[in-house]
């Protein structure tokens, strides 16, 4: 392959889907004034300063009641996603797996627990995105991923609000929002637990992950050990005490991470919350639709709108001729680190397709990222199909 384009107008945002685009603040600080070398322990980082901070422009970017609790949990979102199976499930969890990461947690992750604990999780029909069947709502522990990082399919608004109206007295819902916290305007605190990895919407390193509990999640925790031994790491009781009594976490997490993490909720509170974010990630989406629709070989991969995340989009190439592997190759080829990772297939995606990340720092000011991208995009497909003739 032969393929060059110039460089010379090549966007300077990253277009990955984690660990993605950190806003300027972020990346223009030197790393020295991020705390990292200050003990977790000590009141002026933790009690009294940067977590106590990020915690409190958290609550105020999610309008979280104030007797749900925050926890910074060691790890991105899947030892959080274990932690929450071993600690919130008793007798029966359900849920949806349509993608990758709904996979983790309704097969992988919730196939560890005993096999006394019902497991029944709806997945879509040959050829669909979407189950077209409704999880069990009576099950101890529901849970959902508004978000698909791998196809970038969605969970509707109405379908999350008809899951909290239609549980069961002892159900917990559960949200794996890791694809959307901080850039979707999600049903306000229609959840009991909610999860998140840092690396995405807010634009920080991974390794590091949120947890928020409702009083009802809090008090599942103690009932659960009456069904299992819970490993310590995996066990929120003690992340539960350390949150609310101190504001700190059970073992040292990177401050680094939840100073960047707290820039970015700073940032996002003063320029229009989590309204303005969700537009911001609505504004990137729709631009790279239009662009599809002006081409004569993409589509998005997901057709149903309603089903359609907006803070990853896939697009799938339909002109057979066009291999997605070739436009991802010519980007990496320009020797741009940003280009290098995020413009391509997600492995586990049978279709040939593109998945963008449309998270908010990766153009806070509208689309002109997105426009250097697709020109860069065009041309490398108008090459392609000259080689192929």
């Amino acid at each position: 392959m032969s393929v060059k384009i110039p460089t010379n107008d090549l966007p300077t945002s990253a277009f990955t889907c984690g660990p993605s685009q950190g806003h300027p603040v972020i990346r223009e600080t030197p790393l020295y004034k991020t705390q990292f070398e200050r003990s977790h322990r000590a009141k002026d980082i933790s009690t009294d300063g940067l977590y106590k901070e990020a915690t409190a422009n958290l609550r105020a970017l999610l309008d979280l009641p104030a007797d749900y609790t925050v926890i910074f949990f060691m790890g991105g979102a899947t030892p959080a996603l274990d932690a929450a199976a071993w600690s919130l499930t008793k007798n029966s969890i359900s849920g949806l797996s349509f993608g990758a990461f709904s996979k983790l947690w309704c097969k992988k992750i919730a196939a560890c627990l005993e096999d006394t604990v019902k497991k029944d999780f709806k997945e879509p029909a040959e050829g669909e995105f979407f189950p077209a069947e409704k999880p069990d709502y009576r099950a101890s522990l529901v849970v959902l991923t508004p978000n698909e990082t791998s196809t970038g399919a969605q969970i509707p608004d109405e379908y999350l609000e008809e899951a909290w109206r239609s549980k069961g007295e002892d159900t917990l819902i559960a949200w794996d929002c890791t694809s959307c916290a901080g850039g979707r305007n999600l049903p306000k605190n229609k959840f009991d637990v909610m999860i998140f990895s840092m690396q995405k919407c807010f634009g920080v390193g991974g390794g590091s992950s949120v947890i928020i509990l409702s009083p009802a999640a809090v008090k599942r925790i103690e009932e659960a050990k009456k069904y299992r031994r819970i490993p310590y790491s995996l066990d929120l009781s003690y992340a539960v005490e350390k949150a609310q009594e101190k504001v700190q976490t059970v073992n040292t997490p990177s401050t680094t991470n939840i100073w960047m993490f707290n820039e970015a909720c700073k940032w996002m509170n003063d320029n229009g919350g989590l309204k303005a974010m969700d537009a911001l990630c609505r504004a990137h989406c729709d631009y790279l639709l239009k662009w599809a629709a002006g081409t004569d070989w993409l589509r998005p991969l997901i057709q149903d709108p309603a089903h359609r995340s907006y803070t990853t989009l896939t697009l799938e190439v339909t002109d057979p001729k066009i291999d997605a592997a070739d436009i991802s190759k010519a980007l990496k080829a320009t020797g741009l680190p940003n280009l290098q990772d995020g413009i391509k297939k997600y492995s586990a995606v049978k279709q040939n397709s593109l998945r963008i990340a449309c998270f908010p720092f990766v153009d806070i000011n509208g689309v002109k990222q997105y426009e250097k991208l697709t020109r860069a995009v065009d041309e490398i497909v108008r090459q392609l199909r000259t080689e192929a003739k």
